[in-house]
């Protein structure tokens, strides 16, 4: 059956047959919109389910207090789960990583953007990353710019020179240009530092992840605009099941996206979802320490899993 993309009101059937998810809807789930068989995204995501099947083992970037009811649920499919995560809290703690030399990142980092931030007041700044697969259109790009503009609170753009369709570049360079004292655009930034810098206070992301998890292990609530792929289900599960983050309608509008800053840079449900984001960071750091959860993890892995094997 190949439904059309025209009638998306299938999309808000509830699924409760899931083991681990409750109230959940299709159009949480990835690549919900597609059911042609022949699609590339919906093989690649059958081909993924059927080859977990075979899997010696299920490595999940996550922790055991975040999403015990899912990896309860997994753990019941699939015979060895492990959860292992926040990973840069873990590698944090290696005594000697060769990989730092190297950097993580894809991209070129712009670590001005750290002396930047240096100059603003705790908790003051509203930081923006759709990450590095996003691309969305000009108009887009402008409701956004407007809306953190009129918000009035100082913020750090990454806009990639391949953000946004038509000339980004363009409108990037003007628009900063007319707020330099409210705003700073780089390309490119090391976000783990600049989530844990002492004067951000909002992640506006596009719900990834690693992001996710990245603000989440940082202490940081999020105003989320999911685009695909697993980032509706993240989206969701920060707004709905952690309390940290509130959703920015599909159609985005400056008056939304002010609106949802100053709440939660100001507001009472931002205070709460901050003292939340703080919780969340502690059990973060428990999970990834000495005798946490996903310390355990490891070492079950290795023994289980990696030696038993040779």
């Amino acid at each position: 059956m190949c439904l059309s993309i025209a009638d998306e009101s299938y999309l808000h059937t509830t699924i409760d047959w899931i083991p681990g998810m409750k109230d959940t809807c299709l159009m949480d789930f990835p690549f919900a919109r597609n059911t042609n068989p022949d699609n590339y995204a919906f093989r690649f995501l059958m081909d993924s389910v059927e080859g977990a099947v075979r899997a010696s083992a299920i490595i999940v970037h996550t922790f055991d207090a975040l999403e015990p009811d899912v990896l309860d649920g997994l753990s019941s499919i699939f015979p060895h789960v492990y959860a292992i995560g926040p990973y840069q809290l873990l590698l944090n703690q290696i005594p000697e990583d060769g990989l730092k030399s190297i950097g993580y990142s894809l991209r070129k980092e712009e670590g001005d953007c750290l002396q930047w931030l240096d100059t603003k007041e705790p908790k003051s700044v509203v930081y923006v990353n759709f990450g590095s697969l996003i691309v969305i259109k000009a108009e887009q790009l402008v409701e956004f710019a407007m809306g953190l503009a009129n918000s009035k609170h100082p913020f750090l753009w990454i806009i990639r020179s391949d953000l946004v369709i038509g000339d980004a570049a363009i409108l990037a360079s003007e628009f900063a240009e007319k707020n330099q004292e409210q705003c700073y655009i780089a390309s490119w930034c090391q976000q783990e530092e600049v989530l844990n810098h002492p004067s951000v206070g909002v992640f506006l992301t596009h719900s990834g992840w690693n992001s996710t998890i990245e603000s989440l292990a940082a202490g940081v609530p999020m105003i989320c605009w999911p685009f695909f792929a697993d980032q509706p289900m993240n989206c969701r599960y920060t707004c709905k099941e952690w309390g940290i983050g509130m959703k920015i309608d599909d159609i985005v509008k400056r008056e939304e996206v002010e609106k949802l800053v100053r709440e939660l840079m100001e507001g009472e449900k931002g205070v709460k979802m901050r003292e939340k984001a703080t919780d969340w960071k502690k059990l973060a750091e428990e999970a990834a320490g000495p005798d946490g959860s996903s310390s355990i993890s490891i070492e079950k892995l290795v023994n289980e899993v990696l030696l038993s094997n040779n």
